[in-house]
């Protein structure tokens, strides 16, 4: 399963899928590609889809704070986030060093949390 580029997002996207769902999408890919790599490259590759810009940013420009991801996000100082980041960036500069139990954690505790933040945004718009 490939990472998801900007292009890729951008495409289907404007052919109408959900930006919440791309965004989830774009980080179960990463925690499935984050399982198999051994390469200082592709943890280098999984730091560069991380960062891919999503649509929802769009979508709720100048409105963060009824964005469906808000609270794993907050303009990106979210603590989950930040955190995140910083396990990437670890990974990206001497994953094939680093013990890979701890960088799948991180992901999958926030692709669980994003998948939360989904099913709220279900609750509350039925």
């Amino acid at each position: 399963m490939r990472l998801m580029s900007f292009e890729e997002m951008k495409q289907r996207y404007e052919s109408g899928e959900d930006s919440l769902e791309l965004v989830l999408e774009k980080w179960e890919r990463i925690f499935h590609n984050a399982k198999t790599v051994f390469h200082l490259q592709h943890f280098q590759d999984i730091l560069k889809a991380a960062v891919v810009p999503i649509f929802l940013c769009a979508e709720y420009a100048n409105q963060c704070r009824i964005c469906p991801i808000f609270r794993v996000c907050r303009q990106g100082t979210s603590e989950d986030w930040v955190n995140l980041m910083r396990v990437l960036q670890a990974y990206a500069i001497a994953g094939d060093l680093l013990p890979r139990d701890t960088l799948l954690g991180h992901i999958e505790t926030f692709v669980n949390k994003l998948k939360s933040c989904r099913e709220e945004t279900f609750r509350t718009s039925n």
